[in-house]
């Protein structure tokens, strides 16, 4: 199965995008609306097929078949490519931060092992320097960085660019893991502010990555990390779940809980104009 037949048979492209009701958008005057990438697909939902579609793309042009990754125990983007990898006829290695760790030690990693991925645990040490195991061999594969990071990730959130154009929304916002989806959206659209939510403290790592792609960062906003990352304090949870309960949308407390608590208190501190549209980037992160 080639890239378009599998978008066609398996994906909701483009994604929808739907108006929610609050009375403090009501009260500010403005208008707000979420790109549900989260609805793409049940397993590779939100910016994950969206920073993979390119690498996978060349890798078939290429006849590469196989495809190494990086990630944490609990990784978003290594489950993705573990399935997307089954579906499209790849091998898929998935280096796993933590050599204490084993394809038991979580149903997530359990379920990617299922789907044919080889994991490798590897200690901390080795996966900050993104070492390769010398037994896994590379020659006929693509290498892709932790979270799908890099410039063929960058190209594939253009696509978002596209299902937009034309619609007049001032003013974008998303959450800030690696910041690719980030600085993707600050590449691909010219008239939109791009406001960024992060829910790490890796202001340097996002401002590195910036300068060496060549794209000028916008606004980002440090305020909504709450700690340690995927620390889940009641108040962030608590938001999660009245968020749910109004506006029937999942949303998590990693990524999207930060990105909309994020944009509630910015609305209420008058950061954006009355009159305003404001399109908030569902990036998914939500597991069945």
């Amino acid at each position: 199965m080639d890239i378009l037949q599998f978008e066609k048979q398996y994906l909701r492209l483009p994604s929808a995008i739907d108006e929610i009701h609050d009375e403090l958008f009501d009260q500010k005057g403005i208008r707000v609306f979420v790109k549900r990438d989260d609805l793409i697909h049940p397993i590779i939902s939100g910016n994950k097929w969206r920073k993979l579609r390119e690498y996978i793309q060349i890798a078939q042009f290429n006849e590469h078949k196989h495809l190494i990754s990086f990630g944490g125990a609990y990784s978003n983007h290594l489950y993705a490519l573990a399935f997307a990898a089954k579906e499209l006829g790849f091998a898929a290695t998935g280096i796993i931060r933590g050599d204490e760790l084993t394809s038991r030690s979580n149903l997530y990693l359990s379920q990617m092992e299922a789907w044919g991925m080889d994991l490798q645990f590897v200690s901390r040490s080795s996966y900050q320097k993104k070492e390769i195991p010398q037994e896994i061999n590379t020659s006929n594969a693509i290498i892709i960085a932790e979270g799908g990071y890099g410039k063929m990730a960058i190209k594939g959130i253009f696509n978002i660019a596209l299902e937009i154009s034309g619609q007049n929304f001032e003013h974008i916002i998303c959450p800030i893991g690696t910041g690719t989806t980030y600085l993707g959206l600050c590449e691909s659209l010219e008239k939109a502010a791009i406001h960024g939510i992060l829910t790490l403290n890796n202001f340097q790592e996002i401002e590195s990555n910036a300068v060496e792609l060549g794209i000028p960062t916008q606004q980002i906003y440090d305020a909504y990390i709450f700690g340690k990352y995927a620390r889940q304090p009641e108040e962030l949870v608590n938001f999660c779940q009245l968020f749910e309960q109004k506006h029937q949308i999942k949303i998590e407390p990693i990524y999207t809980g930060k990105m909309f608590y994020g944009l509630y208190d910015l609305i209420q501190k008058d950061k954006f104009k009355p009159g305003s549209n404001i399109l908030a980037l569902h990036t998914g992160g939500i597991k069945s």
